[in-house]
């Protein structure tokens, strides 16, 4: 826990390639990470797709087939760029 508080995360995120793909998702009534971090993330970011799963928590306990649909739509999208990108 200690590491994660010594990281610059807005160097971190700036040092991202800007071709890199970035997904994140977060949940609206997370108590270990702000969901205000995922929004700061969505601005330094450059090729950012941001998430926000409303009403679930760190673990996204009642919320998994939502999570898991969210990551599936992400890479299908993923893949189609990548094979427009190639014509």
């Amino acid at each position: 826990m200690m590491d994660r508080l010594k990281i610059d995360i807005d160097a971190s995120c700036l040092e991202i390639d800007k071709e890199c793909r970035v997904l994140t998702i977060h949940g609206s009534v997370d108590e270990m990470i702000p969901v205000e971090d995922a929004t700061e993330f969505d601005k330094i970011i450059s090729n950012h797709k941001l998430r926000i799963v409303e009403g679930a928590d760190h673990d996204y306990t009642s919320h998994q087939a939502e999570l898991a649909s969210i990551v599936l739509e992400f890479i299908k999208a993923s893949l189609e760029q990548d094979k427009a990108a190639s014509i």
